[in-house]
């Protein structure tokens, strides 16, 4: 016999993991768990998924987000996920707003709400990622006047209160412009 001693095989290296590579898989599980839930809900609550399917819009725009909220060190690198996310949550709302007011000819002022949306996620896009004041401005304009866009469409093919409120905002947004070309 040979007496050669022989050493135990070593074992194969452990694979670690940085937290950051972790987080991805966070968030992507979290997200089939949210969506595994509502459709678990649907089903045993009988709900009418025709009713509720723009929440499909808030779940993904809420994957946008995400990173975005879970990773603050990387925050400012990750912010423009804040755009296409928020123009999720606002067609979201928009579809919502169609199913349950059964308003679907509202697609004729409505859509002005699309390049309000995309402004608002410039707008907290620069704030969270510091991409300064100009691009900030540009979404908080894009924001304001397509929403007034909309309201103005509003008052003209909805009436009732919309016209009202449409008058009224119109009017503020007058007394802005004006207040703010005098003290220039």
């Amino acid at each position: 016999m040979n007496n050669t001693s022989q050493s135990s095989p070593t074992p194969p290296p452990v694979p670690t993991f940085n937290l950051d590579e972790k987080r991805g898989s966070v968030v992507v599980g979290g997200i089939l768990i949210v969506i595994g839930a509502i459709f678990l809900f649907v089903n045993v609550f009988r709900i009418d998924f025709g009713r509720i399917w723009p929440i499909i819009f808030f779940i993904i725009g809420a994957g946008f987000y995400l990173p975005v909220l879970l990773m603050p060190r990387d925050r400012r690198n990750l912010s423009s996920f804040l755009i296409p996310g928020t123009i999720l949550f606002g067609l979201g709302t928009i579809f919502f707003y169609n199913i349950f007011a059964d308003n679907w000819g509202s697609w004729a002022y409505i859509w002005t709400l699309i390049p309000a949306s995309v402004g608002l996620g410039l707008l907290l896009a620069a704030r969270v990622g510091d991409w300064g004041g100009d691009t900030m401005k540009v979404g908080f304009w894009m924001f304001v006047t397509s929403t007034g866009v909309c309201l103005v469409l509003a008052s003209f093919f909805d009436g009732g209160n919309a016209g009202a409120v449409g008058a009224i905002l119109l009017i503020v947004l007058g007394v802005f412009l004006l207040i703010q070309s005098i003290r220039r």
